[in-house]
């Protein structure tokens, strides 16, 4: 059996015991394609894919917007609090975090392997919420930078 076929077969595993349906879904999702030799899907995800992810979840980040759940007077008031100004220093420096990410997992992406399975020890152990692995990428690589192993 080919190596990415058992390591979807991992990342399967690993979603279903750390309770992250994401992780578990995307891998049986990719395992399908790969075992109907859907060469053309897997090929569009390795080079779109982070994009289109991105795409969908600032779209449905957004959906407030448009379902007109946000009026302009609250969008306006919540920018004027302090929870405004944490959220966006904090969104901020986690956009710059998560190009870092894309950037770092597009050139390692072995890397990948420690946030899965950080993700799902976090969601286990500290019963966290899985989170994108952009982010903890992002972290990775400032982290492997500042300590100069990268």
């Amino acid at each position: 059996m080919a190596d990415g076929l058992i390591l979807l077969l991992i990342c399967v595993a690993l979603g279903i015991a750390g309770r992250n349906p994401l992780i578990a879904g995307a891998a049986a999702v990719l395992l399908l394609l790969r075992l109907g030799r859907v060469e053309v899907a897997i090929r569009f995800l390795d080079q779109r894919g982070t994009s289109l992810g991105i795409l969908l979840l600032v779209a449905g980040l957004l959906a407030p917007l448009a379902g007109d759940r946000l009026t302009m007077r609250a969008f306006a008031g919540e920018l004027l609090r302090p929870s405004g100004w944490i959220g966006l220093g904090v969104a901020a420096v986690a956009a710059w975090f998560g190009r870092n990410g894309v950037d770092f997992l597009h050139n390692y992406p072995a890397a990948l392997v420690g946030m899965i399975v950080g993700s799902v020890l976090g969601t286990i152990f500290l019963r966290g919420v899985p989170t994108g692995p952009l982010i903890a990428a992002g972290l990775t690589a400032t982290l492997l930078q500042a300590m100069r192993l990268r």
